[in-house]
C-alpha cells in the first residue's frame, strides 16, 4: 500500500486551516455589520427606555455608524428580556438593558431561566438614578410622614404601584413597610408609566417613578411627588425633599442603577470593542448633559467593576427577599 504523500497533506492541511480561518472572519464580518438590538425589559417611556436610546445613539456613531436599535419586550419584572437574551447568538447583535431589578428577579421567581452573573458578561453600566413616590395633586396624604400615618390608621387599604413583583421599587417600598411598621397593598404594572398613569386615574394612591419618567407629569401638575429616595436633591428638581430630609432616613436604601450586558461566550474581540465605544459615551459631554436634564446620574466604572457590581449586589438582594419574605410568583 503507497502512503500519503507527506508534502501533499501538509498543503491539505494548510487549505484547511486557510478555509476555516477566513470562514470565521467573514463570519465575524458579517456580524459585525449587522444592527445592534439593545433589548429592553420594560415598556417605552420610562427613564431605561430613554436614556437607553441617548446611549444607542452615541454608540452608533462610535461604531461608524452601525445601527443600534432598542427594543423592548416587556413583562414578568423583566424576565422576557433576560431569558431572550440568555438564548441569543452571543456575538454581540443582540445586547440587554439591565436595571437593578435583572439582579433581584433570579431571587424571587422560581424558575428565572437565567443567572444575572453565569449567563450574561457585563458591558457598561450606563447610569444612576434616583426614584420618587407620587400621588395625585388632591390625594390627602401629601409627605411621607402622612403615608405613614395614614396607612396605619387603615393597614392595607392605600395602594402603591410599581412596575411588577420582585422589581426594585417593589422590593424599596416592601422594606420601607417593613422598617416603618404600615401596611400597603402592592399593585404591579407592566412599567412604572403605567403605575403613574393608575395615580392619575385614581385607581392606585401611591406609585414608584423616576425624576425621567415622572419629571413631565410634575411639571404640568398631574402628579405631586412625596419625596425623592436618594442621597441628596435632584438638579431637575430641587423643591423636593429627599425620604432623609423627609424624617424617614434608610441606611440600607440601595441605589437604582442602569447598564448593557451581553450573552455569556461573546467573543473577547466584540466586548472590547463594545465596551470601548460605551466608555467613550460615557464621558461625552451631550450624554452626560442630557443625563442630568433627566434626573439620572452618571455612572461610569470598568465593565469588570460593573460586573463585580452585580454580583455583590444580587448577593444583598438575596438577603433581603429571604428577610421580607417576597412570595415568588
Amino acid at each position: 500500500m503507497r502512503r500519503p504523500d507527506a508534502r501533499r497533506m501538509l498543503l491539505r492541511a494548510g487549505a484547511l486551516a486557510a478555509t476555516g480561518a477566513w470562514t470565521g472572519a467573514a463570519r465575524a464580518q458579517a456580524s459585525s455589520a449587522r444592527p445592534i438590538s439593545l433589548i429592553g425589559p420594560f415598556a417605552a417611556g420610562g427613564s431605561n427606555d430613554g436614556i437607553s436610546r441617548i446611549y444607542a445613539q452615541k454608540l452608533s456613531a462610535l461604531l461608524g455608524g452601525r445601527p443600534v436599535l432598542v427594543d423592548n419586550k416587556p413583562g414578568a419584572a423583566g424576565l422576557i428580556a433576560a431569558q431572550h437574551v440568555a438564548r441569543s447568538v452571543p456575538d454581540g447583535t443582540t445586547l440587554l438593558i439591565v436595571s437593578n431589578t435583572f439582579v433581584i428577579a433570579p431571587h424571587v421567581y422560581r424558575n428565572p431561566g437565567y443567572d444575572a452573573v453565569r449567563d450574561f458578561a457585563p458591558v457598561t453600566p450606563t447610569y444612576a438614578t434616583n426614584v420618587v413616590w407620587v400621588t395625585r395633586p388632591d390625594h390627602p396624604v401629601r409627605t411621607l410622614g402622612d403615608l405613614v400615618s395614614a396607612a396605619k390608621a387603615s393597614p392595607g387599604k392605600l395602594t402603591y404601584a410599581t412596575n411588577g413583583v420582585g422589581s426594585y421599587s417593589h422590593l424599596q417600598v416592601e422594606a420601607f413597610k417593613l422598617r416603618h411598621g404600615v401596611d400597603l397593598t402592592h399593585v404591579p404594572f407592566k412599567s412604572l408609566p403605567e403605575g403613574s398613569t393608575a395615580v392619575m386615574g385614581g385607581t392606585v394612591d401611591l406609585a414608584v417613578d423616576t425624576p425621567f419618567g415622572a419629571m413631565g407629569r410634575l411639571r404640568g401638575g398631574v402628579l405631586r411627588a412625596l419625596a425623592l429616595f436618594g442621597a441628596q436633591r435632584e438638579e431637575a428638581l430641587p423643591d423636593l425633599p429627599t425620604h432623609t430630609e423627609a424624617g424617614f432616613p434608610d441606611p440600607d436604601q440601595q441605589p437604582a442603577f442602569a447598564g448593557i450586558v451581553a450573552p455569556a461566550k461573546t467573543p473577547d474581540a466584540v466586548l472590547a470593542e463594545l465596551r470601548d465605544a460605551s466608555a467613550q459615551v460615557l464621558r461625552d459631554p451631550e450624554y452626560l448633559a442630557r443625563l442630568r436634564a433627566a434626573g439620572s446620574l452618571p455612572f461610569a466604572m470598568s465593565a469588570a467593576d460593573f460586573g463585580a457590581l452585580i454580583a455583590r449586589y444580587g448577593d444583598g438582594v438575596r438577603d433581603l427577599v429571604r428577610r421580607l419574605a417576597v412570595v415568588p410568583s
